[in-house]
């Protein structure tokens, strides 16, 4: 994992955690803007650049934890995360609730599915990072056949990503459980969702939280199309 700051380490903390295939890029749009009022923390996943392998959800914690004590930062403002971004925020606030003031888990495909349903998406990833790393398709628009048109977002770190990463992106994607926490804790979190996006189909998992629903968005789809007012409405 790598580790990108941006802003006055003594305002409070926002760390914020990518998608699936993407970087600390991601999140160019608003960097600066919340630099203004917060320390902002962004981590680049692991198996997300060269040399760098994912191996779990709770090793990519175990990461954020000694980033966060090595800096002596002992807690947050919030943590935002997309899609699996979103799963390792969620997971970290779970465990951390008491110093974090408030959570934003965007498009997270919070499922706990079975092994045949995990080994379908783990073919369809392969197939489709094994065309991309070929370099005979357009990358961009192989990765939206599989991944709600992220394709311009994903196309510079979908390549890199190597299948022993793979493996384990997809255990963290799709093995998610949902926390018994207070219902203090859980009035810190706020689940998005576009009615288009179809990670949204696991709200029956969340009945007890409170969850934007985005009418006409899909996956991502107010940060994708209006980063500035998803930072608007989330985290300023």
């Amino acid at each position: 994992m790598k580790f990108q700051t941006f802003g006055n380490k003594n305002n409070k903390a926002v760390l914020l955690i990518h998608t699936l295939f993407t970087s600390a890029e991601f999140f160019v749009p608003i960097t600066h803007i919340l630099a203004n009022d917060y320390f902002v923390i962004i981590p680049t996943l692991s198996g997300h650049y060269e040399n760098s392998a994912f191996v779990s959800t709770a090793d990519e914690i175990r990461q954020i934890k000694e980033f966060l004590s090595e800096n002596n930062i002992s807690s947050l403002y919030a943590v935002a995360g997309f899609s699996l971004g979103g799963n390792i925020a969620y997971e970290f606030f779970c465990n951390h609730a008491e110093t974090i003031e408030k959570a934003v888990i965007d498009s997270a495909p919070l499922f706990n599915f079975p092994n045949f349903v995990k080994k379908h998406f783990l073919r369809s990833y392969s197939k489709c990072l094994k065309r991309i790393q070929s370099g005979k398709c357009d990358i961009a628009k192989e990765l939206n056949k599989h991944f709600n048109g992220m394709g311009e977002f994903q196309k510079d770190v979908a390549p890199v990503v190597s299948q022993e990463s793979l493996v384990n992106l997809v255990n963290s994607c799709y093995n998610t459980k949902v926390y018994e926490l207070q219902q203090s804790e859980m009035n810190k979190i706020t689940f998005v969702y576009g009615n288009k996006d179809v990670a949204r189909l696991c709200n029956s998992r969340l009945k007890k939280y409170d969850i934007r629903k985005l009418k006409g968005y899909g996956y991502c789809g107010l940060y994708r199309e209006n980063p500035v007012e998803w930072a608007k409405q989330f985290i300023l």
